[in-house]
């Protein structure tokens, strides 16, 4: 009798400890998976606006974002069409933006000039010509070989008689990023039919 009492209450302990077990293991599963991090927001927020209007067309450009990276959305409205938009990943900030038509064809262009993030303020241009349907990117060579040992950035963009110009300060070989004391070299640039930027004149 003593026996069987025994021997019920040893096979009772045994059948609780193998119903624990899944659970102790999905617990500890539990404990180990690492957590879910929420997704970042994107920041919408408008860093840069400006409303254009040249050849019967009308330009919003715009820029979301304060930091480092930053989008770039460029609409066209026709009065005859559909909008065109045009959207860029940019690093750094817009200082302007202006409608040009440099190889006088007619066409309106679109000029974005971006300065670059960080110590260096690295200078780009985002082109762009238009008609009633279709729109071209324009490009801009690399700087001349000549010039790059003096280069540290901070351009500087304009368009001056029908011609994109731009300016940066030179840099001697122990100057530092504060402090250029080179004077500043000047790049001329036309722009041919075929949109590409060519270098009229260095000094």
């Amino acid at each position: 009798m003593y026996r069987f009492i025994l021997m019920a209450l040893l096979g009772a302990l045994f059948l609780m400890g193998c119903s624990s077990e899944p659970a102790q293991q999905e617990a500890e599963q539990q404990e180990a998976a690492p957590e879910q991090q929420p997704a970042q927001p994107q920041d919408n927020t408008v860093s840069y606006t400006e409303q254009l209007v040249a050849g019967g067309l009308s330009f919003k450009v715009r820029t979301t974002g304060q930091g480092s990276q930053r989008s770039l959305t460029i609409v066209v409205e026709r009065p005859d069409g559909q909008p065109t938009q045009i959207d860029e990943a940019i690093e750094g900030s817009v200082t302007n933006s202006v409608v040009t038509d440099l190889n006088n064809n007619t066409k309106p262009e679109l000029l974005v000039f971006v300065s670059g993030s960080g110590s260096g303020s690295y200078g780009k241009v985002y082109g762009y010509e238009f008609e009633r349907e279709y729109w071209g990117e324009l490009t801009i060579p690399a700087l001349p070989a000549e010039l790059e040992k003096d280069y540290m950035g901070h351009d500087e963009f304009e368009i001056g008689d029908n011609r994109l110009v731009r300016t940066f300060p030179v840099y001697l070989e122990t100057d530092p990023n504060c402090c250029p004391t080179g004077g500043k070299h000047r790049i001329t640039y036309i722009l041919d039919n075929a949109l590409n930027f060519v270098v009229e004149k260095v000094e």
